[in-house]
């Protein structure tokens, strides 16, 4: 009963001092909501990583061409070429799904509109490895890649670069370089991936790319799609080993090539990310101790202002524990609305981000209970002083106070 009792007249001397009550509580408020939102937006940036990474249906290798040194003379680069990958292609000892690229921009023409685009010539698995979707007509396959038949499958943004629209242009002929090329598909959006955008570039079958377009067997690179339970280790032991005798790398020559895992940039990204989002909620934390600091000091405030009435409960048989558990609990409810109010503005603020950054909405649920827990604490530790110094109050002394 005393617990209620102390909980009502909390409740009443807010209400009447609302204004100041409010602006007490505006830290509380204001350093909730900047934990919640910073967390939340912490979460959400690792929840969508997470989903791009899943979307590439596994993990991805990067095998890219560099200069070979044997001790401190380069011995010059050794570029990767079709064959390379082929060679990759044959082994049967992994499941791994091996896709070649190699890239440039060119000017594409679409009737009398044109534009600059990447032009990449791929393998048709290229799609399966790389997680593309098929929004409209087919994608190039294999008979169109042995054939270098002149076929291209678009970005889902290529149409609106071309002026034109999806229907206008799927089955119609492009041209690439002074040659048409026809249209047989476009994909899904995918959205930008660091410094390529998917949805603005030309895919057509690398075969074709290399006689047709760039005139030459050179790759950008060779992806390596291996499954997620695969032993990464082994898989690039085994890439170095037929890439080595391929190019007739000799004992103690370094390789030519490097082999990159994405995905350990990626953990390290999220390592990363959740050391600034724990950094930047600390800070955020210190105005949750500012706003207690603001706490005590009204309450402080309060105790002189309501002196007269401490000395008549007191009069009256109230013991020391019961003014200390009023001036307790009105302290830590100040605290819990003004957590309360942060969560909620923190919440929204984050919601609208996401969808700003078309990310998932991602706040966990222990972040929530901790800052309100984490208020609570402020609200008791801040509000002690102030409570033991309105119980120790003379009585007869209180109620002689103007």
């Amino acid at each position: 009963m005393l617990i209620i009792e102390s909980i009502y007249s909390a409740i009443s001397s807010i209400r009447t001092n609302a204004v100041r009550s409010f602006l007490t509580s505006l830290a509380i408020i204001i350093g909730t909501a900047a934990v919640i939102a910073v967390i939340g937006l912490g979460s959400s940036a690792n929840k969508a990583l997470e989903e791009d990474i899943d979307d590439l249906g596994g993990r991805t290798l990067s095998v890219q061409p560099s200069q070979r040194r044997s001790g401190a003379v380069t011995m010059g680069i050794n570029p990767l070429v079709i064959k390379d990958a082929e060679a990759l292609t044959r082994n049967t000892e992994h499941d791994w799904k091996i896709s070649p690229t190699m890239s440039g921009y060119r000017q594409v023409k679409f009737g009398n509109s044109n534009m600059r685009g990447r032009v990449g010539g791929y393998l048709p698995i290229h799609f399966e490895v790389r997680g593309y979707d098929l929004e409209h007509g087919r994608l190039f396959n294999e008979n169109d890649n042995l054939g270098r038949r002149k076929v291209i499958v678009i970005g889902s943004k290529v149409p609106k670069e071309l002026k034109t629209s999806v229907k206008n242009i799927l089955n119609k002929n492009v041209t690439l370089g002074g040659v048409t090329y026809e249209v047989v598909g476009i994909l899904k959006e995918e959205g930008s991936t660091g410094w390529q955008n998917p949805d603005e570039e030309f895919y057509i079958p690398i075969l074709t790319a290399a006689q047709r377009v760039f005139g030459t067997e050179r790759l950008d690179g060779i992806n390596v799609g291996i499954a997620n339970e695969s032993n990464v280790d082994y898989v690039m032991m085994t890439i170095e080993q037929i890439l080595r005798q391929k190019h007739n790398i000799g004992p103690g020559q370094d390789n030519d090539f490097r082999i990159n895992d994405y995905s350990q940039f990626s953990e390290l990204r999220n390592q990363a990310t959740g050391i600034f989002t724990a950094l930047i909620a600390g800070i955020a934390g210190i105005s949750l101790v500012v706003g207690g600091i603001g706490v005590m000091n009204i309450m402080l405030v309060s105790v002189t202002e309501r002196t007269r009435e401490i000395g008549l409960r007191k009069a009256l048989g109230a013991s020391q524990k019961a003014i200390m558990l009023q001036f307790i609990v009105e302290a830590m409810l100040l605290c819990l609305i003004g957590g309360l109010v942060g969560v909620f503005i923190g919440t929204s603020f984050l919601f609208l981000l996401a969808s700003l950054f078309d990310w998932p909405f991602a706040m966990p649920f222990s972040a929530i209970i901790g800052s309100i827990t984490f208020s609570l604490l402020v609200g008791l530790f801040f509000g002690i002083w102030p409570a033991k110094r309105a119980a120790r109050l003379d009585p007869a002394t209180s109620l002689r106070h103007e």
